[in-house]
C-alpha cells in the first residue's frame, strides 16, 4: 500500500481540504485493509466496506480503498458513529474499527503547540498510537448475495407508485408488493419493513437466566414492532410437560387426537389452533415453519440455536456468559465497557426496535463469541 502521506494528500484533494477527519479516515482505512489481509485495495475486487457515518472520514475511506456506492462495494449505514467495517469477501474476514471517543481528549498531549483544538486533532491523529485511536473488533459478517458487487437480481414493481425496485428492496405488506417509501407512507426512506428473500420470518432469540425479564421484554417489543407494521410471532421454550390444557378434553379436536391423529387443526373465523404430537423431537425450525405468515418471530429461550440473540442481563456474576453468546445482536440491561454489541435499557424499547429493524434489513451484524479489542 502507498505511504500514509501519499494517501492523505490524494484523499484531501478529493475531499477539497485536509482536516482531522481525513487523517482519521486514512488511518482507519489502512488499518482495516491490513486486518483483513488486503495490501492494495484499489486494485482488488474482494473488499466491501460498511461505513457508519456521513462525515469527512468517509471520503477518506473511499479514497484509500477505492470502494464506492456505484460499485456496490461501499455500504452506508446511517448510525452516526465514527466506525467502519471492512470485509474480505474472498476469505470472509471482517473487522469493525471504531474511533475511540477518548482520542479527542488526548489530542493536546500529542500536539501541545497547536493553535486550536481542531488543529491539535489533525496533528495528533497522525502520530497517536493505533490502540489509543481505535478499537478494532473482529466481527461475523457475511455479505448477503443481493448486496454483492455485480449482483443482477430480478426487478419488481411497486403496486402503489408503479416505480421499479431493485436488489430485493421490495416489501410485502397486506398482501401487496410495495417499495419502502410507500410501505412507510413517506417518500423519505426509513429502516425497512423487510422480510427474508425466501419468505421465511426473521428469528430472534431472547435469552437470559430465570426471572431476569425475558418475557417482559417480549411483551414490550410486540406492540412496538406491531405498531411499525410488522407481523410478530412468538415461541416460548418450556422445559417441563405442556403447562396448560389448551386441547380441552372432550372437544372434537381432542377426540380426533385420541382416535390416533398425529395432528389436528381447529379453525374458527378469527383463529387457527394446531395440535400435534412432538414425541420429544420437535425442532425450532419445524415450529417456525408454521409461522410463515409473520415477519419476525421472537423466541424465548433456545439459546443453543444458531439464530441472532438478544441477551437480557443483570448484574449477576454469570452474566458474562450471556455477553459471550454466539450470534449476539444486543444486550438489554446494564452496559459494559467496550461491549462488542450495543446495550439497551429494558424500559425503553424504541431504540432496541430501531436496532432490530436494521438487523432485519441486513444492515447490522452479530458478534462472534470471541472478539479482539485493541
Amino acid at each position: 500500500m502507498r505511504s500514509f502521506e501519499e494517501l492523505l494528500q490524494e484523499s484531501s484533494a478529493i475531499h477539497r481540504h485536509q482536516c482531522a477527519g481525513q487523517v482519521l479516515g486514512v488511518r482507519m482505512a489502512t488499518a482495516g485493509c491490513r486486518e483483513v489481509g488486503i495490501d492494495e485495495p484499489r486494485s482488488c475486487k474482494k473488499l466491501v466496506v460498511y461505513v457508519e457515518m456521513d462525515r469527512c472520514a468517509t471520503d477518506a475511506v473511499q479514497a484509500v480503498t477505492g470502494c464506492s456506492l456505484g460499485k456496490r462495494t461501499l455500504k452506508f449505514l446511517d448510525y452516526g458513529k465514527m466506525a467502519a467495517t471492512f470485509v474480505n469477501i474472498e476469505t470472509q474476514q471482517a473487522v469493525r474499527i471504531l474511533a475511540n471517543d477518548e482520542a479527542r481528549g488526548l489530542a493536546p498531549r500529542y500536539a501541545p503547540d497547536a493553535a486550536n483544538p481542531r488543529e491539535a486533532q489533525k496533528q495528533a491523529y497522525r502520530i497517536m498510537p493505533e490502540e489509543s485511536l481505535f478499537s478494532i473488533q473482529s466481527v461475523s459478517l457475511q455479505v448477503p448475495e443481493q448486496e454483492m458487487p455485480g449482483y443482477r437480481g430480478a426487478r419488481t414493481q411497486c403496486e402503489a407508485c408503479g416505480e421499479g425496485i431493485n436488489f430485493h428492496r421490495e416489501v410485502s405488506l397486506g398482501g401487496r408488493i410495495l417499495c419502502i417509501p410507500c410501505a412507510r407512507g413517506s417518500f423519505l426512506p426509513s429502516p425497512g419493513h423487510v422480510r427474508s428473500s425466501n419468505g421465511d420470518p426473521k428469528v430472534l432469540l431472547i435469552v437470559g437466566y430465570k426471572k431476569v425479564g425475558k418475557t417482559t421484554l417480549i411483551e414490550r417489543l410486540i406492540p412496538e414492532l406491531t405498531g411499525r407494521g410488522y407481523r410478530v410471532g412468538t415461541v416460548k421454550h418450556h422445559h417441563s410437560v405442556f403447562p396448560v390444557a389448551v386441547d380441552t378434553r372432550g372437544t372434537d379436536a381432542w377426540r380426533h387426537r385420541q382416535a390416533g391423529a398425529k395432528a389436528a387443526a381447529l379453525i374458527t373465523p378469527t383463529d387457527v389452533a394446531l395440535f400435534y404430537d412432538a414425541d420429544g423431537s420437535s425442532s425450532l425450525e419445524e415450529i417456525i415453519a408454521n409461522l410463515r405468515q409473520t415477519d419476525i418471530v421472537l423466541v424465548e429461550g433456545f439459546h443453543l440455536e444458531p439464530h441472532a440473540k438478544i441477551a437480557v442481563v443483570g448484574n449477576g456474576h454469570e452474566d458474562w456468559r450471556l455477553r459471550a453468546e454466539e450470534n449476539l445482536l444486543a444486550t438489554v440491561g446494564p452496559p459494559t465497557f467496550r461491549s462488542p454489541v450495543p446495550s439497551f435499557e429494558p424500559e425503553n424499547v424504541a431504540p432496541l426496535a430501531d436496532h432490530i429493524e436494521k438487523w432485519m434489513s441486513g444492515n447490522v451484524w452479530v458478534s462472534r463469541s470471541v472478539g479482539r479489542t485493541m
